[in-house]
């Protein structure tokens, strides 16, 4: 049986850790191939993050911690016990996700050249588009570490952002790419705690407050929609990040915008809402996204790379982030029922139920560790 390491930052509310989780959990159904373990740079003890370890652990797949809930210390030391659990648990595979995975990994296999040891085959899945935007130094000595490993792209633009990054280094491409589409369950209706208004239109942000989220462009753009509209729409903004005091901040100064810590299992949740709101900057593959049409719940989003091809092409509730008015035309329109909204959901669920089967995901990356063991 091929065990397999899953290294993700750690066992949060993430597209990147959800695709990991979900290929734990069924790529040994409906027979068991494959013994999965989850590691996690550092710890989080939120609601979100003691929810899933026990469902996780609920369904025999082990969990390893590289540090305390420490990020820091994750990323100065996460490789020394990372090369620990390899040699006491000597997996077949590790599959990294995401770029600091990919940090603490690279630093793994040099001490494992240093003393001339035999390291694992190594699959990354490359979740976003925007790869090392902050850290370009930094990016170039973590690709430096890795020569033809397999790499796995969310989506077109993903795998195009890798190349142009190993180009930009000067830094031979893999031979070893392709593109496997991050999949999804078709969602099940879950009880939820949020305060619904059915008397307004009820708008949900469900993701990291962070830059890349554009969660600093949302809070900007719902004191323009007030102006205009206060009385027509409430805001349910879900989740945590470095832009919490701003949105706690948002919230105190709005009676119409709702704070709530990430959520177990949000995909079941979504149906509560009329709309979900995506103004991100970039995305790998836009998996809030999808799950949200699979609920017939229309997605208003940002032209961003990794996001636009979550949704058919033409989607008229698309709009160019940093243009206040595009923002403010779809929400005149949504309010003025100008959207023939059942056409828009089924379109939407047709779409992303054809191109983003969860079977299919699974099906691809049980082929993939099979081949890659042969």
């Amino acid at each position: 049986m091929l065990k397999v390491f899953q290294v993700v930052r750690s066992i949060h509310l993430g597209g990147a850790e959800i695709v990991a989780f979900n290929i734990s959990e069924y790529c040994n159904i409906p027979q068991k191939k494959f013994e999965f373990i989850v590691v996690e740079l550092h710890k989080s003890f939120d609601e979100y993050s003691v929810n899933k370890k026990n469902e996780l652990k609920s369904k025999n797949i082990s969990i390893k911690s590289l540090g305390s809930n420490s990020k820091i210390l994750s990323l100065l030391f996460g490789h020394f016990i990372l090369a620990y659990q390899i040699l006491k648990e000597k997996p077949d595979i590790i599959h990294s996700h995401t770029d600091l995975p990919d940090f603490v990994l690279s630093n793994t296999k040099r001490i494992f050249s240093f003393f001339l040891l035999k390291f694992p085959k190594i699959i990354r899945t490359i979740h976003n588009t925007a790869l090392w935007p902050t850290h370009d130094l930094l990016g170039k000595y973590v690709e430096k570490a890795f020569v033809d490993d397999c790499i796995v792209g969310v989506s077109d633009q993903s795998l195009v952002a890798y190349e142009e990054l190993r180009q930009k280094y000067a830094l031979k491409v893999s031979i070893q790419k392709c593109i496997i589409y991050n999949g999804c369950n078709i969602p099940k209706v879950q009880k939820h705690s949020f305060k619904i208004n059915p008397d307004k239109i009820n708008i949900a942000f469900c993701g990291r407050f962070e830059i890349q989220k554009g969660i600093d462009i949302l809070l900007k753009r719902i004191k323009v929609i007030n102006f205009h509209y206060k009385d027509d729409f409430l805001f349910h903004i879900i989740g945590s990040g470095t832009y919490q005091n701003e949105v706690l901040k948002t919230a105190t100064e709005n009676d119409n915008v709702l704070v709530y810590d990430a959520v177990s299992n949000i995909a079941d949740k979504l149906y509560a809402f009329d709309f979900l709101i995506m103004p991100s900057r970039f995305e790998g593959l836009g998996l809030i996204s999808i799950e949200s049409s699979l609920f017939k719940v229309p997605v208003i989003a940002a032209f961003a790379k990794g996001l636009s091809e979550t949704l058919p092409s033409n989607w008229p509730l698309q709009f160019q982030l940093e243009n206040e008015q595009e923002l403010l035309f779809v929400f005149d329109n949504i309010k003025n029922n100008k959207y023939n909204l059942n056409e828009l959901k089924n379109q939407a669920y047709a779409f992303a139920s054809e191109k983003f089967s969860l079977s299919l995901m699974i099906e691809c990356y049980s082929k993939l560790y099979i081949s890659m063991n042969n």
